[in-house]
């Protein structure tokens, strides 16, 4: 499936568009097959089964944007990273910490996908050490949370999420038993966008991918 994520999130959003009229615009840009071996990517492709797939064969960064109407906030994004960004580590992205955080796992978050200006999802690459799940960060705090996937299970929950703005916080939301704004938005919007999708089968969904619940 990852190979196709992105067509079938394509598919999924031109049918809202140009059949359901529930989406004004659709935007997405694909960048040319990485065509060098990189040696962290296939070391990264060890614990993240399919990322080196991903960029040789579909896409060296891909960037997809839409929107309900011109009224208002409801949309979509998702901006993954081209390697020469992906590897640049935080501060090769714009993302700064103080002394006190040296040596810690913020110091070593390689930026994969940027979701919304103020947020990004990466991985934690240690020289001897890569976590299996990927991180969500917001930059009002630098705190990165576990999102309980890995490349994989982001690219699954991206489309059945349509990349739907935050998603990666309702995930979060869920996962802590919270509510917030983010949630209900996320519960009221999508199926008046997307008839097919429902609540609980995104949750089954993203339970089917867990990190956690695999034995």
């Amino acid at each position: 499936m990852l190979e196709t994520f992105n067509e079938n999130l394509i598919e999924n959003l031109l049918i809202a568009e140009e059949d359901h009229k529930t989406i004004l615009e659709v935007k997405y840009r694909y960048d040319s097959t990485l065509k060098e071996d990189l040696p962290e990517l296939t070391k990264l492709d060890m614990i993240h089964n399919g990322i080196q797939e991903f960029y040789k064969e579909t896409t060296n960064g891909f960037e997809l944007n839409w929107k309900r109407d011109n009224s208002g906030p409801i949309g979509g994004n998702i901006q993954l990273a081209e390697t020469k960004h992906l590897f640049a580590g935080p501060k090769g992205n714009g993302i700064y910490f103080d002394e006190t955080q040296e040596g810690s796992d913020l110091q070593y978050f390689h930026p994969l996908d940027f979701p919304t200006p103020e947020s990004y999802v990466g991985f934690i690459i240690k020289p001897d050490t890569i976590y299996k799940s990927v991180y969500y960060m917001s930059v009002s705090d630098n705190a990165l949370r576990n999102l309980d996937l890995d490349f994989d299970g982001y690219t699954q929950m991206a489309l059945e999420s349509r990349v739907f703005y935050y998603w990666q916080l309702v995930l979060l939301n869920y996962m802590s038993g919270k509510g917030g704004e983010e949630t209900e938005t996320f519960k009221t919007e999508m199926p008046k966008i997307f008839p097919d999708w429902t609540w609980e089968n995104f949750i089954a969904k993203f339970e089917s991918l867990r990190l956690s619940k695999r034995g």
